[in-house]
């Protein structure tokens, strides 16, 4: 019971976040992603129970905070980003502030943030931190700019830690 409240919780927060950010007055794009995909787990019982997981999330990058690197030919951001996997009663909705690199039609990523969590029964419900690194792959000459991307979720449960592969699209 109370970890489905956590679940709709944070779907709501999404929601939220998306729907502000696309009110947002902003030049050119929404700085709104969305991705599906799936997740392995990478260790303890939670990868016996499934060999792949159904995933998806969201990022919204953070215009109006700049950041800046050293270098010549690369770009940096902040970004938020949510995301959740899940098989059977385990699942995981990490959320994370994600400080980004791009370089040409790469981005790599690397964040920090609560994940809320439920690895097989009540007593395993709770909130933790996690932290994520990634790298996306942006397609080019598309009409619609989609992209693939890799991300390595470290779960506040290990047993929630993993790998997810991502196909999506920027709005």
């Amino acid at each position: 019971m109370r970890n489905s409240k956590f679940i709709k919780l944070g779907f709501v927060a999404l929601a939220a976040a998306c729907v502000a950010a696309a009110n947002a007055d902003n030049s050119g794009m929404t700085g709104i992603s969305g991705r599906v995909g799936i997740f392995w787990p990478s260790a303890g019982s939670a990868r016996d129970l499934g060999t792949t997981w159904f995933a998806f999330g969201a990022d919204y990058k953070l215009n109006t905070i700049p950041v800046s690197i050293p270098g010549s030919g690369l770009q940096s951001y902040l970004s938020l980003s949510g995301d959740y996997y899940a098989h059977g009663g385990n699942r995981d909705m990490p959320f994370a502030l994600n400080f980004n690199v791009r370089q040409n039609q790469f981005v790599f990523s690397a964040g920090i943030g609560p994940d809320f969590r439920n690895s097989g029964d009540l007593t395993s419900t709770g909130v933790g931190i996690g932290e994520q690194i990634g790298v996306t792959y942006e397609l080019g000459n598309m009409p619609t700019p989609m992209f693939i991307q890799a991300k390595y979720f470290m779960a506040s449960k290990p047993e929630l830690s993993g790998l997810a592969a991502y196909v999506g699209i920027r709005f």
